[in-house]
């Protein structure tokens, strides 16, 4: 999937099914942004070059990859959500990670249309309170944030 700034998508696995992604969605009782849904089904999996995006003042954050939504690939989006979940918010799912154990999630705690969230595992005690930083308000404004 081609996005409006010429992101351009390298090393993505083999091609889902849309009823792959109906399953993770029916394991974590979400609906996934079509945006990203018609990316997913595309490049599950892949890098986006450029891979770089500012937030809330942090300096070059670097998307390395979408994570797997095929559940019978070792490292998928249930298997990082399940072991992460206890030091995630309750209704925040990750779906891409960074080069140094973070990971860009999906924060539907404002309801069923998610923005995107930074998690930052240093910055994560996994105690009741785990932080989540704002990116942005959609899957598209990410990719239209990368940058070289």
């Amino acid at each position: 999937m081609e996005q409006a700034n010429n992101v351009k998508w390298i090393l993505a696995k083999s091609e889902l099914s849309r009823e792959d992604v109906s399953k993770v969605e029916e394991a974590l009782s979400i609906l996934f942004p079509p945006d990203y849904v018609g990316c997913v089904l595309l490049k599950n999996g892949g890098q986006p070059v450029p891979d770089t995006f500012d937030f809330e003042g942090k300096q070059e954050a670097v998307f390395n990859s979408l994570i797997d939504l095929n559940i019978r690939e070792n490292r998928n989006v249930l298997e990082v959500h399940n072991r992460l979940k206890d030091r995630l918010p309750e209704t925040v799912f990750p779906f891409a990670d960074d080069p140094f154990g973070n990971y860009l999630c999906f924060d539907y705690r404002a309801g069923n249309q998610p923005s995107i969230v930074f998690w930052d595992h240093e910055q994560s005690d996994g105690g009741a309170n785990p932080e989540v930083r704002f990116v942005c308000n959609s899957f598209s404004e990410l990719v239209d944030k990368l940058y070289e």
